[in-house]
């Protein structure tokens, strides 16, 4: 009987909840969008990170494993060795595309497969025909350079022919579009390139398939090689360590997505409470006739989860099909297919907090409505306030507590869900400050003899301080989404800036690798045959370990960061005049004639990791000798720069005895730069070359992508909030019309009425543009400053100006909307009374 009075009656009145189901669903298609996107490619990565990472170990080295280590490794698993090193790939027309070239042998891969276009296997596909080798590119190679199978390209000192295309390779880097996209010969046909001449850097990577467990297979190997330098990484670390960058990206886009179900719990809780306050005789009527309070707040929850159930549903829908275009899109560019199944959880789950959200927010509605007495049918609804008894506000904190047990539950990384839910405390407490802050203000303002006979004006500032002002709700919900859309604006707006701008001017054009000393001459001569050429430097690159901090060495250290480190390879070099544009964090430089024993600067990420101080003694190991050195200077890397990255700057001289090849910058047009590299490629193709230009086309692509993902949340956000802003002013509309024909029928003129309430909302979209754009504009410059580590000016009247317009044209558009409600009709007041 409950249930058909509930479904009757909102088949008459539920036309007037329809703000609530726009909010559910807008933000349930959020949740469900971002958390299926992370389900399908986390899923998917996981499920692929043993073919990402080519097997279950892997021995990354700097020269060719010994006959032993190699025969040890054959008797404990399969081993699949690939040689791989980043050089230049010439195409027919003579444009050059730096390339990750990748010999391969004829077990590769161990785990996966290689799809190739034209089909074929792929020892067969690259093997000789007429004494040409085969080469197999990347599609993003073949975009760029024009090349077609069958074409002939340049690969170091030989020629080969493109035999297929690369459609899917198991073990492709996720940073391959920056880092050169990579290419496929066999190990055989390196040694033609001329490539592995003396000062080369090839890395020889053994992959290794095992039924141990891979970590015991590490321990097994460095028992049995105990002075071997290899580096050794497993399976099950690359998996906890994608797993945890995968859960941190996934919270952060569920973070928005809770934001604006937040938001639109706002708008549920105004619809619902401007649907309650039509039926407020309904409900006193009810109660007056017997019914009791139990049953009447079932009825109203049965018909605000009915509801809610249908918006959350069509907000899975909507999310689940943007979850499979979105994953589609992704999996251009990464080893992964859209796959309906990984939905059911999060698209469930996302269900589950859309009907959760509504019956908490409509819960302290419900409570206000059913505390208006039957008595109030004699005394007249008009102006009838209503409060949330004790009982409401248990049942209200209950669900939210259960509500904020499931965002913690929910987020892949538990640090997000409880920081989100201390943010958000502490962003209501601020809030609920400024709130009282600026009704003080108000009432104070309102008072002012200055104002004495300006009507409109008093009567405006007043909306803002009397009990059932808009002023909280529109700064929660307006002020929130616009808070984010001033945010967003700023980031990418300051980035475009230093893509387009500030990284042209100040980085140089091109950054070069492995240039030979034999080569340095014919080198600076191939420079200076650009027009442009402004300037050039070199300067030596020496690679080592850091073998020992004062007498500890590192790789006998109980820290597994610190053994670990003992086996990675520095990047070391000389100062001369801070070529690299390093700044300095702690400590001093030495003076630029300094002679004295061997210093050394080392990066602050080393420092950190290693937990290294200013007066350190360091030991190198280079090549199998020793350098000693203090620490007197840490320095950082300048963000944004096409720049070296070294880990140790020394004295100018100090590595001369080791330097076995050099790096060097230019700076030139960026015409000159495509034509030097070209020109260099073709008359030294082991020389790597690096154009700034081409850097900055893909930072453009995939700052364009993360603008037009920003903006499409921002428009759901802000759509929720307009949607909340449209439930104020309803729910807000009973009492204003009540209020404005109280006065008419006093003597207030008309005019005057409607000059306030324009005044009013024009205050209110001058408090919540200046609230977001200095909320937005404090997020912003502590995300540019801090974690992507932007220097320079951040300009805020971008984000100022937009919030303005936004403020401006969303509460405009809520006035209109009330003044065509108010009907200015003593007689109504009468009969309402």
């Amino acid at each position: 009987m409950l249930l058909e009075l509930a479904w009757r009656d909102l088949r008459g009145a539920g036309r007037t909840l329809w703000v609530l189901c726009a909010c559910l669903a807008l933000g349930v298609a959020l949740i469900a969008a971002s958390g299926g996107v992370y389900r399908q490619v986390g899923d998917a990565l996981l499920a692929d990170t043993r073919a990402l990472f080519g097997g279950d170990v892997e021995v990354r080295t700097r020269a060719p494993l010994s006959e032993d280590t190699r025969a040890w490794m054959n008797a404990h698993g399969t081993v699949s060795r690939m040689v791989e090193m980043r050089t230049m790939l010439m195409g027919d027309g003579g444009d050059a595309q730096l390339v990750e070239l990748q010999a391969v042998d004829a077990v590769y891969p161990l785990v996966g497969r290689v799809e190739l276009e034209p089909t074929g296997r792929l020892t067969t596909v690259l093997a000789p025909r007429a004494g040409v080798h085969g080469i197999a590119i990347d599609p993003l190679v073949a975009s760029r350079l024009g090349l077609t199978v069958g074409d002939s390209i340049e690969v170091g000192f030989t020629a080969m022919q493109v035999r297929a295309i690369t459609l899917r390779q198991p073990d492709r880097s996720l940073r391959a579009d920056w880092r050169g996209p990579p290419v496929l010969i066999l190990d055989a046909a390196l040694s033609d390139t001329g490539l592995l001449a003396p000062g080369a850097r090839p890395e020889y990577h053994y992959r290794v398939v095992t039924d141990r467990p891979p970590d015991a297979w590490r321990e097994a190997f460095v028992a049995a090689h105990p002075d071997s330098e290899a580096e050794l990484r497993t399976f099950t670390e690359r998996n906890a360590r994608l797993g945890e960058v995968l859960g941190q990206l996934g919270s952060g886009v569920l973070l928005i997505g809770f934001s604006a179900l937040f938001i639109g719990g706002l708008g549920v809780f105004n619809s619902v409470q401007a649907w309650l306050q039509g039926k407020l005789g309904t409900l006193a009527t009810l109660r007056a006739v017997g019914l009791r309070d139990g049953q009447l707040a079932a009825m109203v929850l049965l018909q605000v989860g009915m509801l809610a159930g249908a918006a959350s549903l069509a907000g899975v829908i909507v999310g689940g099909a943007l979850a499979l275009v979105g994953t589609g899109v992704i999996g251009e560019r990464l080893p992964l297919s859209a796959s309906a199944a990984a939905l059911i959880a999060p698209l469930a789950l996302a269900w589950c907090f859309g009907v959760l959200t509504a019956l908490t927010f409509a819960l302290p509605a419900l409570g206000r409505a059913l505390s208006v007495s039957p008595a109030a049918l004699f005394r007249g609804l008009a102006g009838t306030r209503t409060h949330l008894p004790a009982r409401w506000r248990t049942l209200t904190a209950a669900s939210g507590l259960a509500l904020t047990a499931l965002v913690v539950v929910a987020m892949p990384d538990a640090r997000f869900g409880a920081g989100f839910i201390l943010a958000l405390l502490v962003m209501l407490a601020l809030l609920e400050a400024l709130v009282r802050g600026l009704r003080a203000l108000a009432r104070r303002l309102a008072d002012h003899p200055a104002l004495a006979g300006r009507f409109a004006a008093r009567l405006a500032l007043s909306g803002l301080y009397r009990r059932d002002s808009p002023l909280r709700p529109t700064l929660l919900s307006l002020g929130s989404a616009m808070t984010l859309l001033v945010a967003s604006t700023l980031v990418v707006l300051a980035l475009l800036q230093t893509i387009d701008e500030t990284v042209p001017e100040n980085a140089s054009a091109l950054v070069f690798y492995d240039i030979a000393p034999t080569q340095r001459e014919g080198f600076e001569t191939l420079l200076r045959e650009a027009p442009s050429l402004q300037r050039h430097a070199l300067a030596p690159l020496v690679l080592g370990r850091l073998a020992r901090v004062g007498d500890a060495v590192l790789a006998d250290s109980e820290d597994a960061r610190r053994r670990m480190e003992a086996r990675d390879e520095h990047k070391m070099s000389h100062l001369q005049d801070n070529f690299d544009d390093v700044v300095l964090r702690e400590g001093a430089w030495w003076p630029q004639d300094y002679d004295g024993p061997p210093v050394v600067a080392m990066e602050d990420r080393e420092a950190e990791q290693l937990g290294l101080a200013v007066g350190d003694r360091l030991t190198f190991d280079i090549g199998g000798r020793n350098l000693q050195a203090e620490l007197v200077a840490i320095y950082g890397q300048r963000r944004f720069q096409s720049r070296l990255w070294l880990e140790a700057i020394f004295p100018d001289g100090v590595l001369d005895p080791f330097v076995t090849r050099y790096v060097g910058m230019a700076w030139m047009s960026p015409d000159d730069a495509l034509a030097t590299q070209n020109r260099i490629a073709a008359a030294q193709p082991n020389v790597v070359t690096v154009r700034t230009a081409a850097l900055l086309t893909e930072a453009r692509t995939l700052l364009g992508s993360a603008a037009a993902g920003l903006a499409a949340i921002g428009a759901v956000t802000l759509a929720a909030s307009l949607l909340v802003l449209v439930s104020v002013v309803t729910a807000n509309r009973l009492r204003q019309v009540y209020l404005a024909t109280l006065l008419h029928t006093l003597g207030a003129r008309l005019s005057a009425i409607r000059a306030s309430l324009h005044l009013e909302y024009l205050l209110l979209a001058l408090l919540t543009s200046s609230f977001a754009s200095l909320a937005g504009g404090v997020l912003a410059t502590a995300l540019l400053r801090l974690r992507i580590g932007l220097e320079g000016d951040i300009a805020w009247w971008p984000g100022a100006l937009v919030a303005v317009i936004v403020a401006t044209g969303a509460l405009a558009l809520g006035a209109h909307w009330l003044m065509r409600q108010l009907r200015m009709s003593p007689a109504s007041l009468l009969r309402a009374s």
